[in-house]
């Protein structure tokens, strides 16, 4: 899958309300598994529904909203759909917004800066 920024990227794994348009503009509510995350990108795991490319899209989670255009939707013929969202410049984000349930920094080969501090969760 094309990944849309050079910004350190986390995956994670967190059921998220998502509200979509489709092509004629009307309003969708469903729920998406929110599968990576960076400062201005995310993957959303789609069950049933495909996104078209374009579509004005919002996703919740732990009371936080981030509003992007989705970007790419691929079919994964046992999992779903996998939609790349680009984050709106007004709605990136961080760890001081919320950290995922399941959350792991993902580093790549040749990424030489430090990741941002992430705070430990205690149960």
């Amino acid at each position: 899958m094309l990944h849309l920024d050079d910004t350190p990227r986390y995956l994670c794994s967190e059921l998220v309300s998502i509200l979509y348009e489709d092509g004629d503009r009307r309003v969708h509510q469903t729920t998406a598994n929110l599968e990576d995350i960076s400062a201005g990108s995310a993957e959303l795991l789609l069950f049933d529904d495909i996104l078209q490319p374009g579509s004005a899209i919002s996703f919740c989670s732990k009371d936080h909203d981030l509003y992007g255009v989705v970007q790419s939707c691929e079919q994964d013929p046992i999992l779903g759909w996998f939609a790349r969202i680009r984050l709106d410049k007004s709605s990136q984000w961080s760890c001081r917004k919320f950290i995922p349930e399941h959350f792991l920094p993902l580093r790549t080969g040749s990424e030489q800066e430090t990741l941002e501090p992430v705070p430990v969760r205690t149960h």
